[in-house]
């Protein structure tokens, strides 16, 4: 095939385009009305799904106009083998959100196909972004010191995850040390030992350690008996550091941990940034989950504190109806981080960036970014606060259902307090029931559940637990009613 033939082959697409979307369009109205009927999960051995793909890629396409064949395809050999995060009954690790306007937006997005690497590149994805960020830090109530509009320097982008962001924070932590003059094999870092193991990662990534093991320049500090990091601890550690000749750079606070939504104490780590002096640490809030509830002026007493942090992440594709991947990342001063990061090829050079423009090329590692600030727009235009604050709170009542039904059964105890939408319990007895609990409730596949570890009681002793997450943007009276059911066969059988 010639040139022109693939240009003329195109522009045909482009004719047949309305088509395809169309079919699309069936098929996702379609599954998504299916999710109520179909399994969560089924059973799936590893090497099925590559059985029905050839080893080697075909040497001529098919047709754009025979989409279709391709969507029913995908359809048969993919979509009954995987886990439907989408499905009102799906209550495992923390929700992946969506909704109608997030995926016309992706949708848009993709078709527009821009990279908003600078300002010059796509004018209205950068502008656009800035002016969500600013809504944002509004809707959560963070303080002006985060936006665009009331500060100098302050201001946010849109990061993929929150793994990201903190990777992005902690550059830029060690930037603003080391523009200070210290010695960057000397930096230590911060977090709780429930903290995400992205924290770990990222001091990985940056050097900063070998392994997941090593704690050379890596502190992951106790907590308390609510699972919170220990302040008192921190600051043992912060002060044994730099009589060692250490510099504490950065402290990874959690609002909403992943096993059971514990909230640090960020005016008490805070404090102890502030006390131990030196170079004062960076710290970084990793709300990824819990910080969406901040849209509702009732849960806003958890990011107390937030107003002394450096920089700080949220995710609206965990909670906000917002499609993956949506990772909200503030900070306090932006010139230190797009300094931590700044490299200027003569290609990247322009007049508009010379002249003070926001470039968000320097905000995170990679240089392309897509326009993920449509989508989020969309949702925010679509339902307005008011709407995001229902679908928090109708969760988090679903929520208190399903901690009701734990205070009141004699074979199951709350392992902690509900947070917000998270539901931690365990069986009563033997320890190794919860974790059978768990594996038997997914094997069945109507409803899926998770486990974790945490320590538990005086000995600190790490116990398994049960963790339900209502956050599932369909999820209703009913699903926790199947749920329920669920939970009380698979404990007959078990007790």
């Amino acid at each position: 095939m010639g040139h022109d033939e693939w240009v003329a082959q195109r522009e045909s697409g482009i004719d047949a385009l309305g088509a395809g979307i169309d079919r699309v369009t069936q098929w996702a109205q379609s599954y998504l009305r299916s999710l109520a009927d179909r399994d969560v999960r089924t059973d799936v051995e590893w090497g099925e799904v590559l059985k029905g793909i050839e080893q080697s890629p075909p040497m001529e396409g098919c047709s754009i106009e025979s989409i279709e064949g391709l969507i029913q395809e995908a359809d048969n050999e993919f979509v009954e083998r995987l886990v439907h995060w989408q499905s009102p009954r799906f209550f495992a690790y923390f929700p992946c959100s969506s909704s109608v306007p997030a995926i016309l937006g992706e949708l848009m997005s993709a078709v527009l196909n821009v990279n908003g690497m600078l300002w010059s590149t796509s004018p209205a994805c950068t502008e656009l972004e800035v002016r969500v960020m600013d809504w944002c830090a509004q809707m959560f109530g963070l303080d002006d010191g985060f936006r665009f509009d009331r500060s100098e320097k302050g201001g946010g982008c849109i990061q993929g995850t929150a793994s990201e962001a903190v990777v992005a924070a902690l550059v830029a932590a060690r930037r603003r040390c080391t523009s200070r003059g210290v010695d960057r094999s000397k930096v230590t870092v911060y977090t709780s030992d429930q903290a995400h193991s992205s924290v770990v990662k990222a001091a990985m990534v940056c050097g900063l350690a070998d392994d997941a093991e090593d704690r050379s320049r890596v502190r992951v500090i106790e907590t308390d008996a609510e699972l919170r990091m220990d302040s008192v601890a921190l600051e043992r550690s912060m002060r044994a550091d730099i009589e060692a000749g250490l510099v504490p750079m950065m402290v990874v606070a959690t609002v909403g941990t992943t096993s059971t939504g514990a909230v640090d104490p960020l005016g008490s780590i805070a404090d102890v940034i502030g006390e131990v002096g030196g170079h004062k640490a960076w710290l970084h809030v990793d709300a990824a989950w819990a910080g969406a509830a901040a849209v509702c002026p009732e849960h806003r007493g958890m990011m107390e504190g937030v107003e002394r942090a450096d920089s700080v992440c949220i995710n609206p594709h965990k909670w906000l109806l917002t499609n993956f991947d949506c990772d909200l990342f503030w900070v306090r001063d932006r010139d230190v981080l797009v300094d931590s990061m700044s490299i200027t090829p003569a290609y990247l050079r322009d007049k508009a960036s010379e002249s003070g423009v926001v470039d968000y090329r320097d905000w995170h590692i990679a240089l392309g970014r897509r326009m993920r600030s449509l989508k989020l727009w969309m949702v925010i235009r679509c339902f307005g606060i008011e709407g995001l604050r229902e679908h928090i709170r109708g969760h988090v009542q679903l929520a208190q259902r399903v901690e009701r039904w734990v205070e009141q059964n004699s074979r199951v105890e709350l392992a902690c307090d509900r947070m917000l939408g998270l539901v931690c319990f365990r069986v009563l007895g033997d320890s190794g029931l919860t974790s059978e609990l768990v594996e038997r409730i997914n094997a069945r596949g109507r409803v899926m559940i998770t486990h974790s570890t945490v320590p538990i009681g005086e000995g600190r002793a790490q116990e398994s637990i049960a963790r339900v997450s209502v956050g599932t943007p369909g999820v209703g009276e009913a699903d926790i009613d199947t749920l329920i059911e669920e939970l009380e066969e698979v404990l007959d059988s078990l007790c």
